[in-house]
């Protein structure tokens, strides 16, 4: 079994894969006021209410886009398990082709979703990350990754209106019963839920506009389940779409 470790600006997510498959799963929240001892704790004690032996960890990798969070992350792994983790970045074998101006600058969870979506989707297809951003990768017909967009995420739009704003609160994801808010909590949860469905589809549809064919869909993230079940389009949802994507990538770096 291997760990691996998706370091968000919000949530660390940290899973046990085995035969590509993760065997469990647990997050801590991304706090760069937290020390290597408080972040070995809490995965200690996390790992352990899972049932998992982390002495029996075989490695690990880590795709971030916190630079603090990684260092620190992989110095808590590399003492809980004696494994100095894989990170995602320049030099790694990932098998992808990336066809954008700066391949290096590409983030390591674009880079793992479109792995592990190049092996279960037909082509081409675009890639949703909904968490602290909403993410949105494009591979070609053949195989390539091309680009993408990159737009707040549904939690933070929502916490953007209430703090910029007099009268507005701060509201939950539950969707409300129609598109046309009968009040102003209902009113705001139709912007942020059918808001980001309705610009899911636009964007989609932009992007088959330019690439000239159909394209498959797939969404992971803390928000797809909330969200994609009110676009028109046909969506996956799949949530260990990053980490399927990195154990992937550990295969393929793998010693021997």
């Amino acid at each position: 079994m291997i760990l691996t470790l998706d370091i968000s600006n919000t949530n660390i997510v940290i899973s046990g894969m085995e035969d590509g498959e993760a065997r469990f799963t647990f997050r801590l929240s991304s706090d760069l006021s937290r020390t290597t001892d408080e972040y070995a704790a809490l995965v200690s004690f996390s790992a352990a209410a899972c049932g998992a032996e982390l002495g029996a960890i075989e490695g690990a990798v880590i795709c971030s886009v916190v630079p603090q969070l990684t260092q620190t992350l992989s110095a808590v792994i590399q003492r809980l398990t004696k494994q100095v983790p894989l990170v995602v970045g320049p030099g790694v074998k990932t098998g992808l082709k990336i066809r954008i101006d700066d391949p290096g600058a590409l983030g390591g969870d674009f880079v793992a979703a479109a792995v592990a979506a190049l092996q279960s989707l037909p082509l081409p297809c675009v890639t949703i990350d909904m968490g602290t951003a909403t993410a949105i990768g494009v591979l070609d017909e053949n195989g390539s990754y091309i680009g993408g967009a990159i737009c707040p995420g549904v939690a933070v739009s929502g916490t953007a209106l209430a703090r910029r704003t007099a009268q507005l609160p701060n509201v939950g994801l539950q969707p409300p019963a129609h598109v046309i808010g009968k009040s102003t909590i209902d009113g705001m949860r139709s912007g942020l839920i059918y808001g980001t469905a309705a610009m899911l589809d636009g964007l989609i549809e932009r992007i088959e506009a330019e690439l000239g064919k159909p394209v498959s869909v797939v969404a992971t993230g803390d928000f797809a389940a909330s969200v994609t079940p009110f676009c028109r389009r046909e969506i996956t949802v799949d949530e260990q779409l990053i980490m399927r994507g990195l154990w992937l990538i550990y295969q393929r770096n793998r010693r021997g």
